[in-house]
């Protein structure tokens, strides 16, 4: 079981040389929740491989401060088959979202996971770091691209995917999605369609 410790941010921009890892195209939902766990679902398609897999995450002993902008909890993976989780899917509690994630290396063997989102979500983009370690989390100085903190305490996967369309358009502002679909466009300009869901 790995401890996940993440934050996640608005993106101002993005760079003109900014190099791309891998793109992933992403379909997940929510088949459990109580106050300390949640069971997710997850289909990934990388390079026409396409991954199932079936997460718990749990907070445990982790605490948090009103902030909640460091997202912390226990995460144990495995994957299943296609046929699991066709099955599975049926029973979802949430919105399934589908997302494209692009990942971007940083400094410090750091990666940035840039997610656009579609559907009710559409429009939507942010920027998750994952760290090894808590203290690299707080001591984090985000390159100059990525903007303000958003955090996890309204903008989780997990209170996205319970959100309907008015509801989440309701807690972002019109600037906010503006800049998103001038992000997505220049994306769409510089490697066309294919990094979109």
């Amino acid at each position: 079981m790995k401890k996940e410790i993440e934050r996640k941010y608005a993106v101002k921009y993005l760079p003109k040389n900014i190099e791309i890892e891998k793109i992933q195209k992403i379909e997940q939902a929510f088949l459990y929740k109580d106050e300390n766990t949640i069971i997710r679902i997850r289909k990934v398609e990388n390079n026409q491989k396409i991954e199932y897999v079936y997460t718990v995450k749990t907070k445990g002993d982790i605490s948090y401060d009103n902030k909640y902008q460091i997202g912390k909890k226990y995460e144990i993976e495995s994957n299943i088959t296609k046929e699991l989780y066709d099955e599975l899917l049926k029973k979802k509690i949430s919105n399934k979202i589908t997302k494209t994630r692009i990942v971007v290396p940083i400094e410090n063997n750091l990666k940035v996971e840039i997610d656009i989102y579609d559907d009710y979500l559409q429009g939507f983009l942010t920027a998750e770091v994952e760290f090894p370690k808590e203290e690299q989390a707080e001591q984090f100085k985000k390159p100059e691209w990525i903007g303000k903190e958003i955090g996890y305490k309204e903008f989780s996967n997990r209170k996205l995917a319970e959100m309907t369309q008015e509801q989440f358009r309701s807690k972002v502002s019109d600037e906010f999605m503006e800049n998103n679909q001038r992000i997505i466009e220049a994306l769409k300009r510089r490697y066309g369609n294919g990094f979109t869901t």
